[in-house]
């Protein structure tokens, strides 16, 4: 067998897309993580720039976190009127600047500037997500999501692997930049080669914003008219929250168990990888996961919680590891199922409307309650213990509502309903 036989067996074809376009997709989400100065952008503030640990942790970094929690929410509208093709690559293209503002900036004020583009260019990441449902049909959401979301993972895992091996050869940071700018380079010229989509209104609807029958208000009771989207979406929320402050918190704990150890930047790695593969993987239990209802997710949540609570309590170097990578996959192969059921039970096609708001209030939410534990001055594994919490609520939102819709009227119970091969979770409306 080739190459090229190797690669149609590993790759499931799509249907409706072509070998080209499939190819540019695939290049553009490889192209868009491949940044191996990302996880060496601390060092080279303090050590290059000369910039202090505090002003990095307290004045530098939580501009993003600000930002991109401005920009995820407006995401819809300003998409809703350019095109995602546009923010697609405005997104790619600040992406680009956020890397050149840091490695020519010198005041903390370029540095709070670059963090801003940054958090939109990583807003803008989600966009592309919602922009492959609307260039396949239903029966390929999946497929394409998780070839995507693995080639990303993949992507990040081999800018990782490659930026610890320059480091180890003590290159100067001007490579790592290099690479990384050239890769972004790419992406931004992949993202004119995408398939041209429209805008959705005309700016005079902007003033119909709160009116009854249309405009945004109107849009978001629209969107998520039926009850198993909201149940999904406050899984993809929640779970969302939970998983950002276990990967923004987990370097802190494995440091405070053992911090002569060596191995913490290949155990980022391989749980990116586990990710990967998790993703890849969500296309062949896709079928399982819609005939099991919400049964797969209570399970999946639980055992998140549980992992959880293990790192917060057992101090174990290799435990903590392995629950860490655990975490990540089984993360990734839950969002890449959930983000494809909700496209699958949205009724109005506003799939960056979905994406927007969910990731919104997984932020808000992430933003909480990450203010919440520091305020509680609670030690890094009591924060662990408070990260599960998020699992847990995620079970229980499974649990709750499954309960309750098992009570309701036969009209307002969810059925599986058969179209085709495939199962699908509806909703009797």
């Amino acid at each position: 067998m080739g190459w090229q036989g190797w690669l149609s067996s590993v790759v499931p074809r799509s249907s409706s897309l072509s070998r080209p376009l499939l190819a540019v997709l695939l290049t553009y989400s490889f192209s868009s993580q491949f940044l191996p100065i990302e996880p060496y952008l601390v060092p080279y503030l303090t050590s290059v720039k000369n910039f202090t640990n505090y002003q990095v942790t307290n004045k530098i970094f939580p501009v993003s976190v600000y930002a991109q929690l401005i920009f995820t929410l407006i995401m819809a509208p300003v998409c809703y009127y350019l095109s995602h093709k546009v923010m697609i690559t405005l997104g790619a293209f600040a992406l680009l600047l956020t890397y050149l503002i840091a490695w020519c900036g010198q005041s903390l004020i370029a540095m709070q500037i670059m963090q801003v583009v940054y958090g939109f260019g990583t807003s803008a990441r989600l966009v592309f997500s919602s922009y492959i449902f609307l260039l396949v049909p239903e029966e390929d959401y999946q497929i394409m999501t998780s070839l995507t979301q693995t080639i990303s993972l993949l992507s990040f895992v081999l800018a990782s692997e490659l930026g610890q091996l320059l480091a180890l050869k003590e290159a100067p940071y001007e490579i790592f930049f290099i690479i990384s700018l050239a890769a972004l380079g790419g992406c931004c010229t992949l993202s004119f080669l995408l398939p041209d989509d429209y805008s959705f209104s005309s700016l005079s609807s902007l003033t119909t914003f709160l009116g009854p029958n249309e405009g945004w208000v109107a849009k978001l009771k629209e969107t998520w008219d039926s009850q198993s989207l909201k149940i999904m979406s406050l899984w993809w929320a929640v779970a969302f929250a939970g998983i950002s402050l276990v990967q923004n918190y987990g370097t802190n704990l494995f440091d405070a168990i053992d911090s002569q150890s060596k191995f913490n930047g290949h155990i980022l790695a391989i749980s990116e990888a586990a990710g990967s593969i998790g993703s890849y993987y969500a296309i062949y239990i896709e079928k399982f996961g819609n005939r099991s209802r919400h049964l797969i997710y209570v399970l999946g949540s639980l055992f998140m919680g549980i992992l959880c609570v293990g790192m917060g309590v057992y101090a174990n170097i290799w435990g903590v590891y392995v629950s860490y990578v655990m975490i990540g996959a089984i993360y990734r192969t839950f969002a890449c199922l959930v983000s494809v059921q909700c496209g699958r039970l949205l009724s109005n096609g506003q799939y960056i409307l979905m994406f927007s708001i969910n990731n919104f209030v997984g932020l808000l939410i992430e933003t909480v309650l990450q203010a919440a534990v520091e305020v509680a001055g609670l030690s890094i594994y009591s924060q662990f213990i408070a990260f599960s919490g998020m699992f847990f609520l995620a079970t229980a939102i499974f649990i709750g509502f499954s309960c309750i819709d098992y009570r309701k009227d036969e009209s307002n119970k969810f059925v599986i309903s058969e179209s085709g091969p495939d199962y699908i979770l509806a909703c009797d409306t």
